[in-house]
């Protein structure tokens, strides 16, 4: 232990405050319209309760599981998540690499500051990759035959947004935060 390291979640959170241009904290600290979602997600998160095993031998604790068949070392994935780079400047390269260093499976956003190809040679891991259904079936097409001749496992099909959330605190930040998908899915 440092001192002044954080020992908890809230401490944590608050080292990319600091780190961070105030426009990309935001972005990934911030949910859309009123941020209402959001709250219940904490709220619900708050809620979960580990409760301790008393007189269990914990000696040797295996934590992992299958998931579509291939093994990770807990039941933790690395949720799609855009545009890494504006934290690191390795991006989605580094993450993935972090993800195989647990042994454990990253899906790429459809957002991603890195190409399906760039991320795919950064490591040799279980990849899955985000994507939405597109009005344009051939960009969609296009994703998804990229991915896998790059040897992504599974294709994780978002139907939750119709349209992209209207983040406020973007606007207020006067943050584009389109602009890197048209980068993404150029040919």
């Amino acid at each position: 232990y440092m001192e002044g390291a954080p020992v908890n979640v809230n401490e944590f959170q608050e080292l990319p405050r600091k780190a961070l241009p105030k426009m990309y904290y935001d972005y990934y600290s911030g949910g859309a319209e009123d941020e209402y979602t959001l709250k219940q997600n904490v709220e619900a998160f708050q809620g979960i309760t580990i409760r301790p095993r008393i007189l269990v031998d914990v000696s040797k604790i295996n934590l992992s599981t299958t998931v579509l068949g291939y093994k990770i070392s807990a039941p933790i994935l690395v949720a799609p998540s855009a545009k890494h780079k504006w934290a690191h400047p390795e991006g989605e390269v580094a993450t993935a690499r972090a993800a195989a260093a647990c042994d454990t499976i990253m899906i790429l956003s459809y957002r991603s500051t890195f190409t399906i190809e760039e991320v795919d040679l950064s490591c040799n891991a279980v990849r899955f990759f985000q994507c939405y259904e597109y009005k344009r079936r051939d960009i969609y097409a296009n994703l998804v035959q990229r991915a896998e001749r790059c040897g992504y496992k599974a294709i994780f099909l978002m139907i939750d947004s119709p349209r992209l959330g209207r983040k406020e605190k973007d606007i207020k930040n006067k943050s584009h935060t389109n602009s890197l998908f048209i980068h993404f899915v150029s040919f």
